[in-house]
């Protein structure tokens, strides 16, 4: 890694906004002359992402082999930086009878730092090495620790040219290439990502190695078809077997080189080339039990090409081909110019088209920066997403590719096939930084920019750094700053925000407040709503605190922070003058595109909140045949903000970790929520990931095992259910069944696995004493039987969270008398040593009797547990749960129970 020196980490420039004008003085900042908000389009992809995660374990595989066999896989032998490869030839004849390969690879290379009178090839010891060619005459070789040296016929000077043999065979089956079959009949294959192509051909198996051009001549039985790189030469039946030639003229790494044979359906498409003339053949090799099924998405390649080509630059190999080859790995390898596919899902054939442009034209010059590779194919799908579908799509699918835990995008450790196909770092959040450029930049400069760092690097490789310099090149914008703590550093900015009017416009304030990182330089888009309409800015924010004057015509209305998710980040919000008087908000997290009648019938079936009343919110959009008739029309999408959350007294999320849904809830102010008395119950599979330390803390959990799978779920307390399985509960977060002290094991699986919980703060929160409670249940919630869930979350919404919840007087406003439902007034009132607490249930159940001062401090707790039904009563001494007697003044005596909360003012006198 070669970082510039001395480079100046300081503010990153304005970014592209049309007219914005900023200036930074100390950390106050003015901004001025808004722009008008633009109007996104809301959609939801229908299709999501497990492509990746199965694409990335498909291609660390080989990692555990390479890790047993102490391999130095990525480090070049000394001899291999005295040459450059120019022509790889290969002639294989495969035997799938035999599981053998057998051949001769012609090198050609040129002498770069001679004199030279040896070369090295990376060949595994497995495959046996009979001989050997320098100058057209035999030579002598060497095979030990997984490479071929080969002596060279004389002494090659600088510039000169070298051609060689190696002829050689064996069975090379394993990570890299497969002696496989489908439907009964043999499916050869090879996927040499990153360093697999030694598995089975002589090379210079490192990226930065590229040779002007390969030929791929394949011998086989003449009942299998040979899918590979290039265009085809020739296909020659022999008789029995069939010589098939294929031919590329554009550089080439080593592991895009690529076979895939099996008695194929061929067909086509064509691609018209932006410049117009000839058209490309873009050729599919598939199943024959297949041709049906992958005609609708495999329709959508030419057009995919056609939108990356506008966008990009044209397809990079446009006068050879474009293709599909179906083999057996899940997700896909992005062969050069012959993709192989393990499925045919939209947006794999996006994320390895992409790689046409990122990853094969440009490629990381070694796998430390693989992210350039794989975060331009994930941003690729949203890409093609924004093309076909709108900006709202885009918006959407990034959302769904958001990771917000540890670890560096940049591959420290080569070694670990698993870090460098890590789907959260390599994939998703190298996704994010791709976005979050072009957020910085503005597209004219970004799209700019990737033509110049095209220019700069097609047909070669390129580190981060290198991609740095070519953006900045265009934009003029040092992003030293920038690619230092998205690429090297980890995690992410979380900000606070708070603003004052003043004459003409508004006071500022972003804080950053993560903990577990430093402080990151970004430009920030803002959005004002005022009387007079609705304006976008940007702000250059860099330090823990920093206050920008903005001038905003009109009286301002509501300030928001990055309002379209141009970067990575969490926003805090607060909830301030919560009523907690509307009932329950019921939040839906769960992709109804992709889980369908799964997530529908448990919505028709009332799963989540019985017979109550509800509001309804939606992080998703309508499905397609519209909300269940028993659901209300939605009250908004998204994350739910501060003002309305605080309107509950309780919500009901429906959560997943699945197309979006986890970020809608880290932007919704839950833990301030909880801390002005409103009660949640959280319903989702990968817990984990929605809660965080704190709220882990919160609810007294330590998790204990993460994405497993669970057979039962047995209930722990009187009054709960156990609860059947409808479906594969898969991929759930578990945690210890030794909770804490203020919390409640509800459900468990085995004795190790805490499924429930449910915690009672004993401070309760600021505008509910007796509120501030969670409970959470693990799983898909969708994959419950639904009755069953339904009277649990039914006991849970009456027996914990009081529902239906009627506030109480506002602590704090004496003289003020509720409404009586169930408790009398105290008697005497005033009183100086003891007064009577007459209250009524109407039906047995928990109750809780409670005194608690002006300012909403719980003094005593007179009752609380189960109750009987009808008319009971309790004397107060003055005294608090201590003993101690309390000051004169005015308390409220609050009972809650599941019929609702009442209070009565009491006035002590001494």
């Amino acid at each position: 890694m070669t970082h510039r020196a001395a480079r100046r980490l300081g503010p990153l420039a304005l970014a592209a906004l049309p007219g914005l004008l900023l200036l930074a003085t100390s950390n106050l900042a003015v901004a001025s002359t808004p722009t008008a908000s633009a109007v996104i389009d809301d959609s939801i992809p229908a299709d999501r992402f497990p492509h990746r995660a199965e694409e990335a374990r498909s291609k660390a595989r080989f990692a555990e082999r390479a890790a047993r066999e102490a391999d130095q896989a990525s480090v070049m032998t000394p001899n291999q930086y005295q040459f450059d490869v120019t022509h790889y030839g290969l002639d294989l004849t495969l035997s799938p009878s035999t599981s053998t390969l057998s051949g001769t690879v012609t090198t050609t290379a040129e002498v770069t730092n001679g004199p030279v009178a040896t070369f090295d090839f990376n060949l595994k010891n497995n495959m046996t090495v009979s001989a050997a060619t320098s100058g057209g005459v035999p030579t002598t070789f060497a095979h030990a620790s997984n490479i071929v040296t080969v002596d060279l016929d004389r002494s090659y000077a600088n510039g000169e040219i070298v051609t060689l043999t190696v002829t050689y065979s064996g069975n090379p089956s394993g990570d890299s290439f497969g002696w496989s079959s489908f439907g009964g009949s043999p499916m050869i294959w090879s996927l040499s990502e990153p360093f697999g192509a030694r598995e089975w051909w002589p090379c210079k198996d490192h990226n930065d190695d590229k040779a002007d051009s390969v030929d791929i001549t394949i011998t086989l039985p003449d009942n299998l078809v040979v899918a590979s790189n290039g265009t085809l030469v020739s296909d020659v039946d022999n008789g029995t077997t069939r010589t098939t030639h294929w031919h590329t003229d554009y550089a080439m790494a080593p592991y895009l080189v690529s076979i895939a044979c099996h008695p194929y359906t061929v067909f086509s498409h064509w691609y018209t080339p932006q410049a117009g003339g000839s058209p490309m053949e873009v050729k599919y090799f598939v199943y024959p039990s297949h041709f049906s099924a992958v005609q609708a998405t495999y329709a959508l390649t030419v057009p995919m090409i056609d939108a990356f080509a506008q966008g990009w630059g044209e397809y990079p190999f446009v006068n050879e081909k474009y293709g599909h080859a179906e083999f057996v790995w899940g997700g896909g390898m992005e062969h050069q110019t012959c993709t192989s596919l393990g499925g045919y899902g939209e947006d794999l054939i996006s994320h390895e088209l992409a790689h046409q442009w990122w990853g094969d034209n440009v490629t990381c010059a070694d796998f430390h920066h693989i992210w350039l590779n794989e975060g331009f194919a994930t941003w690729g799908e949203a890409y093609w997403k924004e093309q076909s579908a709108g900006v709202g799509t885009y918006r959407d699918y990034m959302d769904g590719a958001a990771y917000f835990g540890p670890g560096t995008i940049y591959a420290e450790d080569l070694t670990d096939f698993n870090a460098i196909f890590d789907s959260n770092l390599s994939y998703n959040k190298a996704s994010w930084v791709v976005h979050m450029l072009r957020g910085v930049l503005g597209d004219t400069d970004f799209f700019a920019g990737l033509a110049h760092y095209r220019a700069l690097y097609g047909g070669s490789v390129a580190t981060t750094e290198q991609f740095r310099d070519a953006m900045e090149d265009i934009s003029g914008r040092d992003l030293d700053a920038f690619f230092q703590q998205w690429i090297y550093g980890e995690y992410f900015p979380v900000y606070g925000s708070s603003w004052v009017a003043t004459p003409g416009g508004i006071d500022l304030t972003i804080d950053q407040l993560q903990t577990n990182t430093g402080l990151f330089t970004m430009p920030i888009q803002v959005r004002v709503t005022s009387d007079a309409g609705t304006f976008d800015y940007t702000v250059e924010d860099e330090l823990a605190s920093q206050t920008f004057a903005i001038s905003v015509p009109g009286t301002v209305e509501d300030v928001q922070i990055d309002p379209d998710k141009w970067i990575l980040r969490q926003v805090q919000s607060t909830v301030t003058n919560p009523t907690l008087a509307q009932g329950i908000l019921l939040v839906n997290g769960v992709d109804w595109a992709t889980y369908g009648s799964e997530i529908t019938s448990a919505y028709a079936d009332s799963t989540f909140w019985n017979d109550f009343p509800i509001t309804f919110w939606d992080t998703f959009s309508e499905p397609a045949g519209g909300y269940p008739p028993n659901v209300p029309e939605p009250l908004g999408h998204g994350a739910v903000p501060a003002g309305t959350i605080g309107k509950y007294s309780a919500v009901v999320w429906v959560g997943n970790n699945y197309a979006g849904d986890l970020a809608d809830w880290i932007e919704t102010p839950i833990e301030s929520y909880l801390d002005a008395g409103g009660n949640v119950l959280l319903l989702t599979r990968m817990g984990s990931d929605f809660l965080d330390p704190s709220l882990s803390a919160y609810l007294g959990i330590n998790t204990t095992s993460v994405q497993t799978t669970i057979s039962s779920c047995n209930a722990q307390v009187a009054g709960l259910t156990n609860m059947s399985l409808i479906g594969t509960q898969n991929l759930v977060d578990l945690f210890s069944p030794t909770v804490g002290p203020n919390s409640t094991l509800l459900f468990r699986g085995t004795s190790t696995q805490g499924i429930g919980v449910v915690v009672e703060p004993p401070a309760g929160g600021t505008a509910r004493p007796d509120g501030g409670r969670m409970a959470y249940i693990a799983g898909r919630p969708y994959r419950y039987n639904h009755s069953q869930l339904r009277a649990n979350v039914d006991y849970i919404l009456t027996h914990w969270f009081g529902e239906p919840y009627s506030p109480a007087v506002p602590v704090g406003e004496p003289g003020i008398v509720a409404v009586p439902f169930g408790l009398e007034p105290c008697a005497p009132n005033p009183f100086a040593r003891e007064t009577t607490l007459a209250f009524s249930l109407s039906r047995k159940g928990s109750a809780e009797l409670s005194v608690y001062d002006v300012s909403g401090r719980l003094v005593r707790n007179l009752v609380r547990g189960e109750q009987p039904a009808g008319a009971s009563q309790v004397i107060w001494d003055g005294r608090d749960s201590a003993g101690l007697r309390v000051a004169p003044g005015v308390y409220y005596v609050r009972l809650h129970e599941a019929q609702g909360t009442v209070a009565r003012p009491v006035v002590l006198i001494r």
